[in-house]
């Protein structure tokens, strides 16, 4: 059954938050209000949302240090798990599609996953996007559409490289190539996926 985000939004319990936003890289640059909440890091966002009980939690995975976003995934989890928390709406904004982030998304139980590149940075753009959501923000709608041999390996410490899993991982993604082919269903035309190489 489908969750409907738009209900917390616009009618809430006297004492609850419509939505809290965890942004760790304070980006959104909006004042907390009664009824919306900006948090900068995971510890923050847990105590405010077991007792705020917003209807909604969004958060923001911008381009950051693998070891903060997997901060952020394990907050992901730990909402869904909790029993004052699993009941609220989890939304996940992403500056860029990445497979592996999409798959971990949905193992912690993520209800919708929108990526927004340079937007959804002030309060007007996130009641748009929240407003916005559907069918096609869920984590298997995002996965049906991605490559599924889209690898990102890691080349630091730090971040990560995008590379062709249908071309044993030597083939660095980017560009026009990585956004219009392999993060779309044009992907099932693409040579490297209808003839992937093997390992010997």
């Amino acid at each position: 059954m489908m969750i409907e985000v738009i209900s917390p939004i616009n009618k809430r319990s006297p004492g609850n938050l419509r939505f809290l936003v965890c942004d760790p890289l304070g980006v959104m640059g909006h004042a907390s209000s009664s009824e919306e909440e900006w948090v900068r890091s995971p510890v923050q966002c847990l105590d405010r949302a077991v007792d705020g009980n917003p209807g909604i939690i969004v958060i923001l995975f911008r381009e950051m240090p693998i070891r903060n976003r997997e901060a952020l995934l394990e907050l992901a989890a730990v909402l869904k798990r909790n029993s004052h928390t699993r009941k609220s709406a989890i939304i996940a904004l992403l500056d860029s599609c990445h497979r592996r982030l999409i798959e971990d998304l949905g193992r912690a139980n993520v209800d919708y996953v929108r990526i927004v590149g340079e937007s959804g940075r002030d309060y007007t753009q996130m009641r748009e996007i929240i407003d916005g959501l559907g069918p096609g923000d869920r984590v298997v709608s995002h996965l049906a559409v991605i490559c599924p041999f889209l690898h990102h390996t890691q080349d630091n410490s730090q971040y990560e490289m995008t590379v062709c899993g249908a071309y044993l991982d030597r083939m660095v993604l980017g560009g026009s190539r990585l956004r219009q082919i392999c993060e779309t269903k044009r992907h099932l035309q693409c040579e490297y996926y209808l003839k992937p190489r093997i390992r010997s």
